[in-house]
């Protein structure tokens, strides 16, 4: 098992006992008494990820979306690292709890980019206060040029790091056929039904090569796909536990290859409807035809990557579609009845104020039930990153900003305060049925489905 990789600053060859380490994500309660407290909505009370609460913003408390998912990382390092002691998303004094009783010689962090200034502090304290022998950083904000992660880190994890996990704490190493899958149960309340969903990851990873996206760089090519051993297990369990929807969060499904149609006919023959997250490239994979085939074998919704309406935009970031083809797409899904949640960057660098708001128009007539807005940031790592810090367009360097909802970079028309603007009024137009007539219609089919339950 080759994939993932990990660069030993210290040059250590120490060998902690799995049971002396401790992994954690960012805390629930991250940044909770400064400034940069823009993502702690996102972040329930209970230690989940809600995927919906930053972009479903400034609209009625009836019409909130919310799912509670956990970390996948962090999970899938659980279900194959044995030993360790795992925290998804915990409380800042819970982590700390931890690091007191002194049973850890190792601390390891998983953490995003906007989340990096918070783990160079804890890597900092679990040494001078704590005695933690090594710190250990994984996740994206391994990306980042940050001259202090190579000062403050002992060891730094890119990718899909199980296996290269197992053998930096004294295990066997893991045949990538034995991968198990965690389980990703999510509850959701959406469009005001409540439903439980089964997430699966049959590949992991994107070999596209999007200039503004993070994934194919943390793990070039992406990941080999799990076992279809894998992928029936959880599938039982699942289905055990009364799941009867499945969603697929590869970065591309392709359900049309070899390992695809295997996960599809698993599904089906578990009876269970299913919704996957895909690029438009991968959904037409088998044409018009084939959209059709998914949604006779159980497709009901898509969260799929729109990101721009602008045909210069999706050149310029190397997309393989355009505009009209990914509008004639949506209009084929809205008239199947297949729902649609669709990711959506504002501020490229040929947006302007105008363009923005023509695109709001455009995506609600596209029958969209709910878009992902962010602010266009060159992630690091990425093309668009080191284009845009050669030209000297970077002017915000404090990290916990690059979570999609400001401006760090100098745009040619558009200031940070009307990005943010901006951003809000997608937010809460888009995506509130008061403004969305098919949003308003899914909703009230929904209702009609829950009265005649009762």
């Amino acid at each position: 098992m080759k994939k993932g990789r990990v660069i030993n600053v210290s040059n250590s060859n120490f060998t902690p006992l799995p049971e002396r380490v401790l992994v954690t994500t960012a805390p629930r309660d991250i940044y909770e008494n400064g400034s940069c407290n823009n993502r702690i909505p996102a972040l329930t009370d209970d230690g989940y990820l809600d995927g919906f609460a930053e972009y479903c913003t400034h609209i009625p408390m009836e019409w909130k979306f919310s799912t509670k998912q956990k970390d996948y990382g962090l999970a899938f390092l659980e279900a194959n690292v044995p030993g360790p002691k795992f925290l998804h998303y915990p409380t800042n004094s819970n982590i700390l709890e931890h690091l007191e009783n002194g049973n850890f010689d190792v601390l390891c962090i998983s953490a995003f980019t906007w989340s990096l200034p918070w783990a160079i502090e804890l890597a900092k304290q679990a040494k001078l206060l704590y005695n933690i022998k090594e710190v250990w950083l994984g996740g994206y904000s391994v990306m980042t040029d940050e001259p202090e992660i190579y000062k403050v880190f002992d060891r730094i994890f890119w990718g899909y790091c199980e296996n290269l996990l197992r053998l930096s704490i004294g295990l066997d190493s893991l045949l990538h056929s034995t991968i198990i899958h965690p389980d990703l149960i999510t509850p959701a309340n959406w469009l005001g039904r409540k439903t439980q969903t089964g997430h699966i990851i049959f590949r992991r990873g994107c070999s596209n090569k999007c200039t503004y996206c993070a994934d194919p760089v943390f793990e070039p090519g992406g990941d080999l796909p799990l076992s279809t051993k894998a992928i029936e297990t959880i599938l039982d369990q699942y289905k055990q536990k009364g799941i009867r929807s499945v969603y697929i969060s590869n970065q591309e499904t392709n359900m049309f290859n070899g390992i695809g149609q295997e996960v599809l006919s698993l599904i089906k023959a578990r009876g269970m409807n299913f919704g996957m997250l895909t690029s438009f490239k991968a959904l037409v994979a088998s044409g018009e035809k084939g959209i059709n085939e998914l949604r006779d074998n159980g497709l009901s919704f898509l969260l799929v990557g729109l990101e721009s309406l602008n045909d210069k935009n999706l050149i310029k970031t190397q997309r393989t579609t355009n505009q009209k083809f990914m509008e004639r797409i949506l209009n084929l899904l809205k008239r199947l009845n297949i729902s649609v949640t669709s990711t959506y960057m504002i501020c490229f660098e040929d947006d302007t104020e105008q363009s923005i708001r023509e695109a709001k128009k455009k995506i609600i007539d596209l029958g969209i039930t709910i878009s992902l807005f962010n602010i266009t940031t060159p992630l690091p790592g990425t093309p668009m990153y080191f284009d845009y810090k050669e030209k000297n367009l970077i002017w915000d360097w404090n990290w916990s900003h690059w979570t999609g909802n400001h401006l760090v970079w100098k745009h040619p028309v558009i200031c940070p305060d009307k990005a943010r603007e901006l951003l809000a009024e997608l937010r809460s137009e888009v995506n509130s049925p008061i403004y969305n007539p098919y949003l308003m219609q899914q909703w009230n089919n929904n209702s009609k489905e829950q009265q005649s339950l009762v």
